[in-house]
């Protein structure tokens, strides 16, 4: 346990203090508030890299707004907003929300038991469809949907059930690493190959 939570502390640049005390296992909330905290920064779920100055530094979890979604929430609107007007000559009835937690919380996942996933679903169609290919993107410095929890559930896909038509790439970026040139360019490299076969 102890060559773990060095090895972690080494790699993420937390305090060891707190990964020790964690046993190599740092929680989100406590990896963005102990990563920049000595700065008095603290880093987006969505994009490690990106931060802002921590409301609440006595506190040793982030409950405030994040620096990478909610700085986005208004240029975005109003990107959209001016693509519907102008380009596409369309006015959205009642009020526009790029993001909506309200809708978010309703959402009805069906009556499974299970968590949510699509792994199954996957191998389904590599089962179903002999021809298929995927291509599954991340950004390196994602933290809500981090790649290698991915890496993990394709790992366990079977070489006969199509793992070998499976690749997954990662990207310098976070959620949305396609908003970086550099990544965007890379995914359009890694899946054109997928659409020049047919």
């Amino acid at each position: 346990m102890a060559r773990r939570s060095v090895r972690v502390a080494e790699l993420t640049g937390l305090d060891p203090a707190l990964v020790q005390r964690r046993r190599g296992e740092v929680g989100v909330g406590e990896f963005l508030s102990d990563y920049r905290g000595a700065e008095g920064r603290i880093g987006s779920r969505y994009d490690a890299t990106v931060t802002m100055a921590d409301a609440d530094p006595r506190s040793g979890f982030d409950f405030g707004p994040d620096p990478m979604r909610d700085a986005l929430i208004a240029p975005l609107t109003s990107a959209m907003l001016d693509l519907y007007a102008r380009r596409l000559r369309w006015q959205p009835d009642g009020e526009y929300r790029l993001l909506d937690f309200g809708v978010n919380r309703q959402w009805d996942f069906g009556s499974r038991d299970s968590r949510l996933e699509a792994a199954s679903a996957l191998r389904e169609a590599l089962a179903f469809d002999a021809n298929l290919r995927v291509v599954v993107a991340h950004g390196l410095y994602d933290l809500v949907t981090p790649y290698f929890r991915t890496k993990l559930i394709l790992d366990q896909t079977e070489p006969g059930a199509g793992a070998e038509r499976v690749r997954l790439v990662v990207y310098p970026g976070g959620h949305m690493f396609y908003t970086r040139d550099d990544s965007r360019a890379a995914l359009r490299a890694a899946v054109l190959p997928l659409y020049e076969r047919h």
